[in-house]
């Protein structure tokens, strides 16, 4: 009798143990060492016997039925190697985590998560920072996110969202304008996905933002010069093309020029943006200037400060940032170029390079064929149109 009432004992210290390592959630190992508690309850019987299985527990396992003693070998095995393939599992998460928080980190996306239960959530740095916030300027809230939404997007963002928290689309996909710090507006792409419990409910959120205000420049750009130059010709387009790229890139000035000659080594303005204000055209010499090296080398120049230190002859216009881009025949000469200017810092972060080609496509596009008209029928043959003044 003493070994049916040493074994719940040993049994229940087992039990003990396994929870420790492997938490009360380990359904399994909970019900099969349960069994074996029963068991050994049917076999204690006299409990008054139980003082003298605790005062002598090596003695009391030696009597215990051979059966019972390889159960209990083999439930002290399971619970070992359980124990070592959750450790397995915990690190392989932790490298997981590490390697997914390092992607993030790498990647130009924003990361947050909404609690549902509690409300809390939290935001990356990258995450704030697309919106011009320090860490920790931005608390740990939903409503961070939510307050900053555009008016005109937020019911429509946030019934999106509900309705995947209500289980009704399979994930949260949803573009929109969210106020920068700046007071300026950034398009951002949202993405997330619920985690549920096993009922579906949705307890955690976690997702992604991608800011994507270059790509929706680009298409506010495109459809703007298709808008506006559509049936405009020669000057009117070249100073549209012009007040645009100043707009774009936030200038002083801008303005379109083809080459006087070729080699080229003079230029004459086209269109000329300054100051909010069209003015008056005139010509000048590359020589001394970026627009020669714009011209020379056929490939875009962007110097976002310091132009009057490189360029000497720069100083008189008070010019401290340039941005060049070659305009070039269908020939593959080059024909002219547009340009900005302004007399602080151009910002580093330059539009979406689409936009640039397409400023200097089209006014290519418009240069060419306006040199063309001049021609007559089958003039300048085998020489770039810029020959031919």
């Amino acid at each position: 009798m003493i070994a049916g009432a040493w074994l719940p004992v040993g049994l229940l210290v087992l039990l003990g143990v396994g929870a420790v390592w492997l938490g009360l959630s380990e359904l399994r190992s909970r019900r099969r060492l349960r069994r074996l508690v029963e068991q050994a309850s049917q076999l204690a019987g006299e409990a008054h016997m139980l003082p003298d299985a605790i005062s002598n527990p090596l003695a009391a396992l030696r009597t215990l039925p051979p059966r019972l003693l390889d159960q209990l070998e083999q439930e002290k095995a399971w619970l070992r190697d359980a124990v070592r393939d959750r450790a397995r599992a915990e690190e392989s998460l932790r490298e997981s985590e590490e390697r997914y928080s390092l992607a993030v980190s790498g990647a130009n996306d924003g990361m947050w998560e909404w609690n549902l239960n509690t409300g809390a959530a939290q935001f990356s740095p990258r995450w704030k920072s697309m919106l011009g916030y320090d860490d920790a300027e931005i608390g740990a809230r939903i409503d961070e996110w939510h307050s900053r939404i555009h008016p005109d997007d937020r019911e429509r963002a946030l019934s999106e969202l509900q309705l995947h928290v209500d289980g009704r689309t399979p994930r949260f996909e949803y573009e929109h304008r969210l106020r920068h710090k700046d007071g300026s507006w950034r398009w951002v792409l949202a993405r997330a996905a619920a985690v549920r419990h096993a009922s579906g409910r949705a307890y955690r959120l976690v997702g992604l933002n991608s800011d994507i205000s270059a790509r929706k420049q680009a298409q506010q750009v495109l459809l703007e010069l298709a808008d506006g130059m559509d049936g405009l010709r020669s000057d009117d387009a070249f100073g549209l093309l012009v007040q645009k790229f100043a707009t774009v890139l936030n200038t002083r000035e801008a303005f379109l020029c083809e080459c006087c000659n070729y080699p080229a080594t003079r230029v004459r303005m086209l269109a000329y943006w300054y100051a909010g204000q069209f003015a008056p055209c005139e010509e000048f010499d590359l020589a001394g200037t970026p627009c020669q090296e714009v011209i020379e080398h056929a490939r875009p120049l962007f110097v976002p400060r310091g132009v009057s230190e490189r360029w000497p002859r720069e100083r008189e216009w008070g010019t401290e940032s340039y941005l060049g881009l070659p305009c070039i025949d269908t020939k593959g000469a080059v024909i002219g170029h547009i340009a900005c200017m302004d007399g602080g810092e151009l910002r580093r972060e330059l539009p979406h390079d689409a936009i640039l080609k397409l400023f200097a496509v089209r006014a290519s596009v418009e240069m060419e064929r306006r040199l063309l008209e001049r021609l007559d029928p089958g003039a300048g043959l085998g020489a770039p149109a810029s020959t031919l003044h």
